[in-house]
């Protein structure tokens, strides 16, 4: 499959005109619950925050960060293929596999760190590797855990590279939202997602 990287960000542009306000709302809620404790690190430059709170944070993110992101998942997949409605709803669509999501999420997060704890480089490349997951289980909930994992290991064998080049490619993106104290990521965060999940349609089904 030749990945375009220009083609992906060009199709993304295109699917989210006109569409923008649903695409940053829900990616806004979704990446509130599944980078909680991010946040807790970010509001620790603003303002003094309590250990309950950071706990809480912590505890959102690991216990909800699993559905709502098979959930988003669901919401990007639909916003782009309108196999259905994409309503903000999809993001908390899929709590009837509540316990197998923060499994996956869980399973991913420690072999991604454990990865990291040998060096940089193998945690980027088993990041990349499971990067896909959530889709697969997004579009076939009753898929295992480790099918889903080796699903998209074995979907990104040969474009591990193609992938993290395409993240790349969104840096300068960021470096503007951070001009803007924060305000662009609203609109780079969607942009990022849509391309992302264009990256995996082109994957699996060349479309």
């Amino acid at each position: 499959v030749y990945m375009n990287r220009a083609e992906l960000k060009s199709n993304a542009k295109e699917q989210l005109r006109g569409r923008w306000g649903i695409a940053i709302i829900t990616v806004l809620v979704g990446n509130l619950f599944i980078n909680a404790t991010s946040l807790t690190s970010g509001l620790e430059y603003i303002v003094e925050i309590s250990d309950n709170l950071s706990l809480t944070l912590d505890l959102i993110s690991i216990i909800f960060g699993g559905v709502i992101s098979i959930g988003l998942s669901k919401f990007l997949l639909n916003f782009i293929t309108n196999r259905e409605e994409a309503k903000f709803t999809d993001l908390f669509s899929q709590f009837n596999i509540f316990f197998k999501a923060l499994g996956l999420n869980l399973l991913m997060g420690f072999a991604i760190l454990f990865a990291l704890l040998l060096l940089i480089v193998p945690g980027i490349i088993v990041a990349l590797m499971y990067s896909q997951a959530c889709y697969i289980l997004a579009e076939d909930p009753d898929k295992g855990i480790i099918e889903c994992l080796r699903e998209s290991s074995n979907l990104m064998y040969g474009y591990k590279w193609e992938f993290f080049v395409l993240e790349l490619s969104f840096i300068g993106w960021w470096l503007l939202a951070g001009i803007t104290l924060g305000i662009g990521s609203l609109w780079v965060e969607p942009y990022q997602k849509v391309t992302e999940t264009n990256f995996y349609l082109k994957l699996k089904y060349d479309i």
